[in-house]
């Protein structure tokens, strides 16, 4: 297995690990159910980088019409909001990579899981959300529909996001 996600901000329960939590999760659930409920899993982190996806695309876009343009701040205040637009840039960066680094380990236990007990039909999701920067918004994307979002990872269980 490649490398363990560890820590707070997104990857598991509050003080506790992905592993621990995805562990503590899928304990509770049988065998032949595991592949589908990691299938969900995988998607709701996507769900999250869709979410960071979006605030990355707001946080630049207000920084280069408000912070950019302000005729009422002075330039110290207006390098002040651009300094803060790029260190919450840098923290939103460091979270979106820790979700890809989760979405691996996911991607690797799903595998896992559809070697061991094969899925008895399809997955019950079949939507997963992803952020269309074109028009600036959330969308749903139908999951049996590969390539309606070039990002998307439609083979949850091969997802290596150094690849990307």
């Amino acid at each position: 297995m490649a490398t363990e996600p560890t820590g707070g901000n997104g990857d598991g329960a509050s003080g506790g690990s992905l592993i621990e939590s995805l562990d503590n999760y899928l304990a509770d659930i049988p065998e032949d159910q595991r592949a589908d409920a990691l299938h969900q899993v995988f998607y709701g982190f996507y769900t999250r980088i869709a979410i960071i996806d979006r605030t990355t695309y707001e946080l630049a876009e207000w920084a280069k019409s408000y912070a950019g343009r302000s005729p009422d701040a002075p330039p110290p205040m207006v390098e002040a909001l651009r300094d803060n637009a790029i260190y919450v840039g840098q923290e939103i960066f460091t979270s979106r990579m820790r979700a890809m680094s989760a979405l691996r380990y996911i991607s690797e236990r799903l595998a896992e899981a559809v070697s061991d007990h094969p899925p008895a039909g399809p997955y019950t999701l079949n939507q997963a959300v992803a952020f269309d920067q074109e028009t600036g918004r959330m969308r749903t994307y139908d999951l049996s529909k590969p390539g309606e979002h070039p990002d998307l990872p439609y083979d949850p269980l091969n997802y290596d996001p150094s690849s990307e």
